[in-house]
């Protein structure tokens, strides 16, 4: 048995093992000299190669973040140039264009809307664009110039604001309605009446009434008839007066009348609350009125669709009662409790009688024409005016008169001047002191 072996066997044997353990595949010449030494140190091994086994990647940047011939496919397919591609189809988004055409379709490409500003001065003429978070679109044309609202007083587009005037004008009128006394001649003066009638109520009750104010009424009367009106200052006398059998027979010497009967004031009123609307309101009034003398009317309160609430007013003729009632919170009907509360009545509106605007007095007026109330065209005089008998608001454009108290805008107005009023008269009041107080002694 030839137990001898080639040498050139032996030689490529040593090759397999040193390869197998540098872990480098044979290589020639070329590759030898291309060849490079590579140590890692993680793992303290010596690489003899082309390239080196192991490669640090750098972290992302800005400069290396495109793919430079990358194999990876493109995650959209590119629209083609050519038109024989049968499998490309265009798709339009329908509902992205009818959404942008239904926000811009009220504009009209040839026309600009003026914004007017909502501000406290009613007769500027500046528009101004309001704050808001939806974005205007803005369209102008040379052909036609933007128009602006040359009067804008007239036409009353802008919101009008709370006034200092309107303010203390809601505060200072006078809080309860007069007394209109009508005598048949002319021959009475304001003075001796508020006289004789202090007197004689002092003399024959021994009571002091405090009027506020006497004077003549501007309604013309026929018949040689005169009527004067009385304020009255307080609760108190307002209410002594209500009674028809305290007032004299005769005033200045002569006879008089009551031709209507004031109506009772918020100040003297109470609201009644959770009277269940299946309740007979004719026995609810019957028994309020037996219980208390002093309650003059009971009504049954509606909300805007005139439907009946559960909410009762009722009109008193007694100061102290309503004070009484008050502080104890509650009033008991044929043997029920019912809690109560103060009617608050909404504030007296302030409306210019020249140019029908709201918040300021005729002498602060900058308007230089009359407005008519009926119909809302201005004019020089008003004497002079022939008016068309058409009743159109100023401020809302409705069939009504421009100082009419069922105008939209009079009654917002008159909504936020009273919370106004009311957030005055509560920041004015003094804090109440805690019911629990714990009081320490030496």
């Amino acid at each position: 048995m030839n137990n001898r072996t080639d040498p050139r066997n032996d030689q490529s044997n040593t090759n397999t093992k040193k390869n197998r353990y540098n872990d480098e595949p044979p290589s020639s010449d070329n590759d030898k000299a291309n060849s490079n030494v590579y140590h890692d140190q993680i793992s303290n091994v010596v690489f003899h190669g082309r390239m080196p086994r192991r490669k640090t990647i750098p972290p992302p940047i800005s400069s290396n973040m495109q793919l430079i011939n990358s194999p990876a496919p493109s995650p959209r397919r590119l629209r083609s140039s050519d038109g024989s591609d049968d499998e490309y189809v265009e798709v339009n988004n329908n509902k992205k264009k009818k959404r942008i055409q239904k926000q811009t379709g009220h504009l009209h490409p040839d026309q600009t809307y003026p914004i007017l500003d909502f501000n406290l001065n009613n007769n500027c003429n500046t528009t101004t664009a309001p704050h808001s978070s939806v974005p205007t679109h803005k369209v102008t044309s040379p052909a036609q110039p933007v128009h602006h609202l040359a009067n804008p007083l007239h036409h009353h587009q802008e919101r009008p604001q709370i006034t200092r005037e309107s303010t203390r004008y809601a505060q200072t009128r006078y809080p309860f309605p007069p007394f209109v006394i009508r005598f048949n001649s002319s021959n009475v003066t304001t003075k001796q009446v508020s006289e004789d009638l202090i007197e004689h109520v002092k003399l024959k009750y021994q009571k002091t009434i405090q009027l506020a104010n006497c004077r003549t009424s501007n309604i013309a009367r026929v018949n040689n008839e005169h009527d004067l009106l009385i304020y009255i200052k307080d609760s108190d006398s307002f209410c002594f007066l209500l009674d028809q059998s305290t007032w004299p027979t005769k005033l200045c010497n002569l006879v008089y009348t009551f031709p209507t009967s004031p109506s009772i004031q918020p100040q003297l009123s109470l609201i009644i609350k959770n009277v269940d609307l299946r309740i007979d309101l004719e026995d609810f009034i019957d028994d309020i009125k037996a219980s208390y003398s002093h309650v003059k009317n009971v009504i049954r309160m509606k909300n805007k669709f005139q439907n009946n609430i559960k909410l009762v007013k009722i009109e008193l003729t007694s100061p102290s009662l309503k004070e009484q009632l008050l502080n104890s919170k509650k009033i008991i009907v044929n043997h029920i409790t019912y809690d109560i509360d103060e009617y608050l009545a909404p504030a007296t509106v302030l409306i210019c009688s020249r140019c029908m605007a709201i918040g300021h007095f005729k002498s602060q007026c900058k308007q230089i024409n009359e407005t008519c109330k009926t119909c809302g065209e201005q004019c020089v005089d008003l004497k002079l005016h022939n008016c068309s008998q058409v009743e159109k608001c100023i401020h809302c454009q409705q069939n009504h008169k421009s100082n009419a108290l069922k105008c939209p805008v009079v009654k917002s107005y008159r909504a936020e001047l009273t919370k106004k009023i009311l957030d005055i008269n509560s920041r004015s009041l003094p804090k109440p002191m805690p019911k629990n107080n714990i009081f320490k002694y030496n």
